[in-house]
């Protein structure tokens, strides 16, 4: 009997020893963080003002020179226009390369770059819209651990200011993002509350596109907006945006001397040698 209680025993505590290491490989990351933010955002200090309504959205485009983002353009595209659809704050107009060719000559446009005299104002009459959107890729890795960067601009298409920008790269080899998407993907995606998400989060461009762009778009209609102590943008070649308000508080001013109470000392009067 004694020897079946001691392998009853030793096989009692290989399972317990078996379920320890299991435990400790188990990643809480996506449960307990860190966690990513969105910093880098730059809002108008008036906030998205609600007589904007419609947007236009120009096509999304590589950034100058980067062959990896010209790549990326294909697999994201889809994903940027589907994600923006989803607000229900903004109706959006998508403005097709072709739109733009038979409007303006081109078939894309940067935010920084020098407009048709005729741009804003020619886009506003055909659109209807009162704002319109710049989307620029700026970082596109397929392989494992994917990242993409996002470059936004949003213009008030009557006063030519800037209302919104974000300059952001999510970068799935490091712990805030990477938890920040296996969250997401739990919550949105997974029946199960955490399938597949170690292999999604660091395989799936698309998966990293949609995530990324639930980060980004909140910060543009939130409702009670703040202005970045530093802004992804707050000038342009365009010079339509405005400087960001000034945070935190004012000095005090220095405090005045008090004049009452004290009598005035009288000069002593010059002898009368040196007044001739």
């Amino acid at each position: 009997m004694k020897p079946f209680r001691t392998l009853f025993l030793l096989a009692g505590l290989l399972a317990l020893n078996t379920a320890c290491q299991n435990v400790a490989k188990k990643d809480f990351g996506p449960y307990i963080g860190p966690f990513y933010t969105v910093g880098n955002v730059y809002m108008h200090p008036s906030g998205l003002s609600d007589e904007i309504r419609r947007v236009a959205v120009l096509p999304l485009i590589p950034s100058r020179g980067n062959r990896d983002a010209e790549r990326g353009i294909h697999h994201t595209q889809p994903v940027f226009t589907e994600e923006f659809s989803r607000n229900r704050r903004l109706d959006l107009v998508t403005v097709t390369p072709d739109r733009l060719q038979r409007m303006f000559g081109r078939r894309a446009f940067y935010a920084d770059e020098p407009l048709p005299f005729d741009f804003l104002s020619r886009l506003q009459t055909e659109t209807g819209c009162q704002a319109v959107l710049f989307a620029e890729l700026t970082t596109f890795r397929a392989y494992p651990p994917v990242a993409l960067g996002w470059k936004l601009h949003l213009f008030d298409l009557e006063s030519e200011e800037l209302i919104w920008a974000v300059d952001e790269v999510f970068d799935g080899g490091t712990a805030p993002v990477s938890n920040s998407m296996k969250r997401f993907i739990r919550q949105k995606h997974s029946t199960h509350g955490a399938a597949a998400t170690e292999l999604l989060v660091l395989d799936s461009p698309r998966e990293m596109a949609r995530f990324s762009l639930s980060e980004v778009i909140p910060t543009l209609v939130k409702k009670n907006p703040q202005v970045a102590v530093n802004p992804a943008e707050s000038n342009n070649s365009q010079n339509v945006s405005e400087e960001p308000a000034t945070v935190g508080p004012q000095p005090a001013p220095p405090p005045e001397t008090p004049t009452e109470g004290i009598e005035e000392v009288p000069e002593p009067a010059k002898p009368v040698s040196d007044a001739i």
